[in-house]
């Protein structure tokens, strides 16, 4: 993983490197030195670690680097997360001999993964984009995301007291920030007795931040920044709402579903494939109205909405939990080395 953010792909790059090395796999990490993830690869007992340097998919200093580490590794298989990791891995790997994987994450470019042997999308529609730009179905294996959040219990609201709702992600336009801010300032003006946190940092916090403001919310709202602990902000959570315009996947709905936490979403991509409507309370995109009103039915049936938690938490351990995934991942190594 060779990108600098700290995002979703980038959790799912982690949770995948601990559940591999705590089976007793050796795993090599490579990362960017000045990325996020670096510190949290490193907290990970018995993962060997690499940093390079990496100024773009055409830095031949970084490919040598890379290439150098993965050859004195003798690896296996080579896994790849997003693009520039699939262009300068891909091609240390197939010069090495050694068979490569990358997981697209979303709609890729494909030009960056022309090297790659086999590649992973996470959801349907990854895959069926996959094989309409020409990618043999023998070179494909659809995956999901994983969580392995711990599950702990939560504190439940209580009939009359303001709904605690909480938000998580980079703080950027596509995450739908902008959109949730004004549903809370219409959601206050019809009555409804919400405080909304927002975990996460990112460029649109000024911004975010003036709109609130305009919006007089007050108390009623609290940025926390950037938690390192998913856990604790939805362990507070009476409801988790994601507003976003673009989602892949969403990986933070894993969470959620992992501890049982009603879940609102936008019907973006990913979470319409991981949810429905036994499961969440799904509204359209930038929907101001439609999202007030699922937050006013969350308030007002706590029941209803501990039951559709409950469905999805057990939809997560059927599907998405991290023994689960990590078998998939571990056959398809098995295949590509024999």
């Amino acid at each position: 993983m060779l990108g600098k953010e700290f995002g979703g792909a980038e959790r799912s790059y982690i949770d995948l490197c601990s559940a591999l090395t705590a089976r007793g796999h050796e795993v090599l990490a490579i990362c960017e030195r000045r990325a996020r993830v670096r510190e949290y690869l490193e907290r990970i007992e018995g993962l060997t670690v690499r940093s390079i340097t990496v100024f773009g998919p055409w830095d031949y200093l970084a490919a040598w680097s890379l290439k150098s580490h993965i050859k004195a590794f003798k690896p296996a298989v080579v896994q790849a997360h997003l693009a520039r990791a699939a262009s300068l891995g891909g091609r240390a790997a197939q010069s090495l001999g050694i068979p490569s994987i990358a997981k697209t994450h979303n709609y890729v470019n494909l030009k960056y993964y022309r090297h790659i042997n086999h590649l992973v999308p996470t959801t349907a529609k990854q895959k069926a984009y996959l094989l309409a730009n020409g990618i043999s179905p023998n070179d494909l294996s659809q995956i999901p995301n994983f969580s392995s959040i711990a599950v702990k219990p939560r504190a439940q609201v209580t009939r009359g007291d303001a709904l605690r709702v909480v938000a998580i992600g980079r703080l950027v336009h596509k995450k739908g920030f902008d959109f949730l801010l004004k549903t809370l300032a219409a959601a206050l003006e019809r009555g409804l007795n919400l405080r909304l946190e927002i975990a996460g940092d990112g460029p649109e916090l000024t911004a975010l931040r003036k709109q609130a403001a305009e919006l007089n919310l007050g108390s009623k709202l609290t940025f926390l920044g950037w938690q390192a602990s998913v856990e604790s902000c939805l362990a507070r959570a009476d409801v988790f709402v994601l507003p976003s315009r673009d989602e892949p996947f969403g990986i933070v709905c894993l969470e959620a579903m992992a501890m049982g936490v009603p879940i609102i979403t936008t019907r973006t991509d990913g979470p319409m494939e991981i949810l429905d409507s036994d499961t969440a309370l799904l509204v359209d995109i930038e929907d101001i109205s439609g999202l007030s009103q699922a937050l006013g039915d969350v308030l007002s049936d706590q029941v209803q909405a501990e039951d559709r938690a409950a469905a999805a938490h057990a939809k997560f351990h059927a599907h998405y939990s991290e023994e689960i995934v990590v078998q998939q991942y571990l056959a398809l190594y098995q295949r590509l080395v024999l």
